[in-house]
């Protein structure tokens, strides 16, 4: 089987050199995870390809992923965190390895982009072609309006849009997520869901959310990561 695995993480120290922000969420552990790191695991699990997506504790920067994927591009590719700054994204897939973005819910400006399906990230990414995996916890209402404004944008919602909580409670929020399945332009992930939920909640849960990607009148489809 050709295993590829829809979201990892690799990062570096936090250096006064190359700094980590304040108020992001911390890693598992305390170790820097590299790309060398991240073979091995691959190799154990025969995992052939991957997609990194840079995690938010080291802040809006791609370069341990770009550089990742420049070295190795028949292993790794890299959904990037977007520019600070509003800009053209024309030329985001200029960088080698580069497929996409990915925006997350806990950093200071995500709330304002989640709350304007207008914003310049949405029209910008809908223009160049890019998909965009959100990972919106809590905010699955605002992911519905901006893929009804952005039909041609391909949105990716992570980990099932779960919460941080265990089991049942992880997925409050599943109702909202299945209601998405009507349109064509959403996709969900079902990645991390392990380290949120037990072996019997998660076939349920997954079972649910396939089966509802699959009726005839769902246009959304369910990927993920071995699990």
């Amino acid at each position: 089987m050709f295993m590829v695995d829809a979201q990892v993480h690799i990062w570096g120290a936090d250096t006064p050199e190359r700094p980590w922000p304040s108020g992001r969420s911390a890693p598992h552990r305390s170790q820097p995870f590299s790309k060398d790191d991240l073979f091995k695991e691959m190799d154990l699990a025969g995992v052939a390809r991957v997609v990194i997506v840079p995690p938010s504790w080291e802040g809006d920067r791609n370069d341990l992923a770009l550089e990742a994927a420049r070295l190795h591009p028949e292993r790794f590719a890299v959904m990037g965190r977007p520019p600070s700054e509003p800009r053209s994204l024309e030329d985001w897939r200029d960088q080698p390895g580069m497929l996409g973005l990915r925006i997350t819910s806990n950093t200071g400006q995500a709330p304002a982009l989640f709350d304007d399906p207008t914003g310049w990230v949405w029209d910008e990414a809908e223009r160049a072609g890019l998909p965009v995996m959100v990972s919106p916890s809590g905010l699955l209402p605002q992911v519905d309006r901006i893929a009804g404004h952005h039909p041609e944008l391909k949105l990716v919602i992570d980990h099932l849009a779960l919460q941080r909580a265990k089991d049942n409670a992880a997925f409050d929020d599943l109702p909202r997520l299945l209601h998405l399945a009507r349109l064509p332009n959403v996709a969900v992930k079902a990645s991390a869901l392990p380290a949120y939920s037990s072996h019997d909640t998660l076939i349920t849960i997954c079972t649910r959310t396939c089966a509802a990607c699959s009726t005839p009148s769902a246009h959304a489809e369910c990927f993920g990561a071995p699990i």
